[in-house]
């Protein structure tokens, strides 16, 4: 799965002239902090500053890139992103088909209206797709009424993504949910994506790694 995640990658970043993503093992995976070292024990022994947790899929895999990414190079985003997979996410005969979760580790200040948002994650897609007829829908913040760690949660929004295909397979219409948090050195935006219902085991899952976020 990790080979086909980054061939599919490769090949859009490549069409731009990018890098193709970078994937980083197990446990040290769901612990970035500035000056952590990859395949080191630092980042997983003392958090570093300016860092943060987040839950992984039991199995699934992790990817880094840097923002803005080469495959959509006009996004007004600098900093990080990572995403958090689950097994089956290309597999068409799965519940896990493109659900899985990933977050914007931003730094300077980031417009985060529910324009500026739905306007990126429309633009994100239709290059990581790649689709030309990608679109989403974002709704207003719901009231922000939970805090994760020293992240304060400061809005949550619901929208719709469409982008026809991805990754080789056909997708349906997939629920988006937004979140936006306050952290100490950066600003962090976590997207939750899954063509199942709300009330699906797979958004269970989805939500609890989002739920499990922290940062310092």
């Amino acid at each position: 799965m990790k080979a086909r995640r980054l061939l599919a990658l490769a090949l859009a970043l490549g069409a731009c002239g990018g890098t193709a993503l970078t994937p980083r093992d197990g446990g040290d995976a769901s612990i970035h902090g500035d000056g952590d070292a990859t395949g080191g024990d630092t980042a997983a022994d003392v958090p570093q500053p300016g860092g943060y947790t987040l839950p992984e899929f039991p199995g699934g895999n992790e990817f880094y890139i840097q923002l803005p990414p080469s495959f959509s190079p006009f996004l007004p985003l600098m900093g990080e992103e990572a995403t958090r997979e689950p097994p089956g996410f290309y597999d068409p005969s799965s519940a896990y088909l493109f659900s899985y979760g990933f977050i914007w580790w931003l730094t300077g200040t980031p417009d985060l209206s529910t324009t500026a948002l739905r306007t990126n994650l429309r633009n994100y897609y239709a290059g990581v797709c790649p689709s030309s007829t990608a679109t989403a829908t974002l709704d207003d913040p719901a009231p922000a009424d939970a805090d994760a760690g020293a992240g304060v949660l400061v809005a949550r929004r619901a929208g719709t993504l469409d982008t026809g295909t991805c990754f080789g397979n056909p997708v349906g219409t997939a629920t988006l949910d937004v979140s936006t948090y306050d952290c100490p050195d950066h600003t962090a935006v976590i997207v939750l994506v899954s063509p199942q219902p709300a009330s699906s085991p797979v958004w269970t899952e989805l939500r609890a790694i989002r739920d499990g976020f922290n940062c310092w």
